[in-house]
């Protein structure tokens, strides 16, 4: 679905829409914008109106752009610039820069707008927090919650979808986009770059266990996080699940050792 003429005045953006890889592939260039269809209006307007509050100190953020009336969403499109940087495979420096974010993050308020999410990531998220139960069934799915034990870890605002999502530029500091936030801890965002790296990308999950060996909850929240993109998967009748054996594995190493 390309912008719409009218959100691109709205926004004043000009010139030829060009399709962004990445992502759900709903996001689109226009001349120095990124545009894309919102699918929740009030998320948008929470990070048009906290985003620009968080100090950016190790990081960049992409702010979202109102349209020319003040409204953060023109003809159900919203906006924001599009910043320097590319997408690159240093798993251990996108979880330093979450890191980073979620330091600057840790006094936010729980956004209101994450009870009434219900789209596969939000169910899948909720499922690894033992807040619902699961719809889907799978025999990887099974071997995760039998690894679930308690953990007791303060939540917090994170970014819950830091993998593809952090870009980087020579000189400047990496540029974090697409913010989704959930409140959980700052762990499990981490834990779920490592499943997504390990996963989908074939990266040695050593380096970043290594990168995530100082927080002393990690296993379980690393099992939460498998939980999570599994049953989001599983909603969406992905096909692929079978590469979830590689994170049930190491899930079962780090639970026991």
């Amino acid at each position: 679905m390309h912008p719409t003429p009218a959100a691109c005045a709205a926004f004043g953006a000009s010139g030829e829409p060009k399709p962004l890889s990445g992502g759900e592939g709903r996001a689109w260039r226009v001349g120095d914008l990124v545009l894309k269809p919102c699918s929740d209006p009030d998320e948008w307007t929470w990070l048009a109106t906290v985003l620009p509050t968080i100090p950016q100190d190790g990081f960049r953020l992409a702010l979202p752009i109102p349209a020319h009336d003040g409204s953060w969403v023109a003809d159900g499109w919203c906006a924001q610039p599009l910043v320097p940087g590319q997408h690159a495979e240093r798993w251990a420096d996108v979880i330093a820069t979450g890191c980073r974010f979620h330091e600057a993050t840790a006094g936010l308020t729980r956004p209101a707008f994450l009870d009434a999410r219900t789209n596969p990531w939000s169910c899948g998220d909720r499922v690894a927090w033992e807040e619902m139960t699961p719809s889907v069934a799978h025999p990887l799915l099974d071997a995760l919650l039998k690894l679930r034990e308690p953990v007791d870890v303060p939540a917090q605002v994170v970014h819950g979808d830091l993998t593809e999502n952090v870009l980087f530029e020579d000189d400047l500091w990496p540029a974090i986009i697409d913010v989704t936030p959930y409140f959980r801890p700052p762990g499990f965002a981490s834990a779920v770059v490592v499943g997504d790296a390990v996963r989908w990308r074939d990266a040695d999950p050593e380096p970043l266990l290594e990168a995530t060996a100082d927080d002393p909850a990690f296993a379980q929240l690393f099992v939460r996080a498998v939980i999570y993109r599994l049953v989001t998967s599983l909603l969406f009748g992905r096909e692929d699940v079978g590469y979830f054996g590689s994170d049930v594995e190491l899930a079962t190493r780090l639970v026991r050792g």
